[in-house]
């Protein structure tokens, strides 16, 4: 039988049609994106702020957000210890600008001024930092300890949280989170844990009560640039990485921290950096934190904290939440803002972290990340 040449005509356009339906679909190079912390269906404290009344005691949890990107067209960051502005506050962050986080709901300023549900709050973010992922793409991470209340009739919300890249290319996280009530439950975030004991034994061994301990970031396989061998002068030229510790109170003892920098002035409110303790002791704003390169960090003044010695006064926020077991979970961000001193043929750098409850059970968590052959860890990612 002849077909006619119309009819055959008919059938190959109709086979090609099928054929381009069943195509594998286009490979999506926009950025991913994770909202670490909180956990899924996570708790927060609403905080003791009110309109017209603040109050640093406000819902206390840390948001630790991570961006991955997969090709050379990187997103905009400007990794820094400081990259919060909230002059600026609903505008693009001039450090990351590509970042837009909002909750739908309204905030409580400490000062007891409101801030309008969807208003971008990514001015409110404390740091910023960069490891080196496989492949063509990098891995960001930036943070922000809450310093913020919820108002009284909200019982849940949702953060929504896009990242542009430098070709508009957008990924988009959210989640939506529960606001601690009834009797008993601690009204901010500060009250989700005790203030540090001012001296704690953190030397004793690994406790199977104590403290579950997790380094999320940096992940493996990426890798971490070291910074400059002399003089790192961040945000400009250091490592730059970004170290995030979680640790869960399993025994309920209460892991001290007193996260919203209380005894602080107001503009550092919510961060616990304790500058003067590094190579001398624990950060006196979390004693419990134990956190050790096998390397030796060269700081911006010069001083050198040894292989093995206590790197927590140097973290930079913490923050809590009630995890879905109903244990307190507490996080600790750090962006690096020294250099790593690597000696002759180490490819590698050991993060030791220990958390140490206030009756004296610890937890460790230990990761081991290769050394990335970009030494500047801002140069990781375009800044302009």
């Amino acid at each position: 039988m002849i077909v006619p040449k119309s009819l055959l005509i008919g059938m190959l356009a109709l086979s090609a049609t099928a054929c381009m339906d069943h195509r594998e679909p286009p490979i999506d190079f926009s950025p991913t994106v994770h909202i670490v912390s909180p956990v899924a269906n996570a708790r927060v404290a609403r905080g003791d702020g009110r309109p017209g009344a603040g109050s640093f005691n406000g819902s206390g949890f840390e948001i630790n957000v991570e961006v991955i990107t997969h090709d050379s067209v990187n997103v905009i960051t400007n990794e820094s210890l400081n990259i919060r502005n909230t002059a600026l506050l609903g505008n693009p962050n001039p450090n990351m600008p590509g970042l837009t986080v909002t909750f739908d709901t309204d905030l409580i300023k400490p000062d007891g001024g409101i801030i309008p549900k969807n208003t971008n709050l990514a001015n409110l973010f404390n740091i910023a930092g960069t490891d080196d992922t496989p492949g063509a793409g990098v891995t960001m991470w930036t943070g922000w300890h809450v310093l913020e209340s919820l108002p009284v009739d909200v019982s849940q919300f949702t953060i929504t949280v896009s990242v542009q890249d430098k070709a508009g290319k957008t990924g988009t996280d959210k989640i939506t989170l529960a606001v601690a009530s009834g009797a008993g439950v601690a009204t901010s975030g500060q009250a989700l844990t005790p203030l540090p004991l001012p001296t704690l034994n953190t030397t004793g061994a690994d406790n199977p009560a104590g403290p579950v301990v997790t380094i999320l970031a940096p992940r493996t396989p990426s890798s971490v640039a070291t910074g400059p061998t002399a003089a790192p002068t961040p945000p400009t030229n250091a490592s730059l990485f970004f170290v995030q510790v979680s640790a869960l109170d399993v025994s309920r003892a209460g892991i001290g921290v007193n996260e919203n920098g209380d005894g602080r002035d107001d503009a550092t409110r919510g961060t616990i950096v304790d500058p003067t303790q590094s190579s001398k002791g624990p950060n006196r704003y979390v004693t419990g934190l134990t956190v050790t390169f096998d390397v030796p960090l060269l700081q911006p003044t010069g001083n050198i904290i040894v292989a093995g010695d206590n790197l927590a006064p140097v973290f930079n926020i913490a923050g809590s939440e009630l995890d879905p077991t109903g244990y307190v979970r507490t996080t600790f961000g750090w962006v690096v803002g020294g250099s790593l001193l690597l000696p002759p043929g180490k490819t590698s750098v050991t993060i030791t972290a220990r958390v140490t409850d206030n009756t004296g059970k610890t937890g460790t968590a230990t990761r081991v990340v290769q050394i990335s052959p970009v030494v500047n860890g801002q140069r990781l990612t375009p800044n302009s």
